[in-house]
């Protein structure tokens, strides 16, 4: 979750506040707004890279694959060794952590 500050124009804060009157005085007999379920467009697992060694119950830093973007991983596994950076390793997501799965050595 972003904690970055979000500034409002004038001209923005007013749209704003004549959105949120026209909603306060509008039916109140109406049915309530329902939501359904949000797709979900973020990925489970995913391919990285890393360097150096891994150990067991540590965490990585590894690079997405085809991409600069990095996450934050732990492995929970076993030890990988320092043969083994640069090798792509799967990881995947439980909740918000994300967790080494498999590396494969070349």
């Amino acid at each position: 979750m972003s904690t970055a500050r979000v500034d409002f124009t004038r001209g923005a804060a007013e749209r704003i506040a004549a959105a949120v009157r026209k909603v306060e005085q509008g039916d109140r007999d109406g049915s309530a707004l329902v939501l359904g379920a949000v797709d979900q467009p973020n990925k489970t697992f995913r391919v990285c890279i890393f360097t150096g060694s891994w150990s067991v119950n540590s965490f990585k830093t590894v690079t997405l694959r085809n991409s600069t973007a990095t996450l934050l991983a732990l492995n929970v596994f076993g030890p990988i060794n320092a043969d083994c950076g640069g090798s792509p390793v799967g990881i995947a997501r439980d909740g918000s952590a994300w967790y080494a799965i498999a590396a494969r050595c070349q």
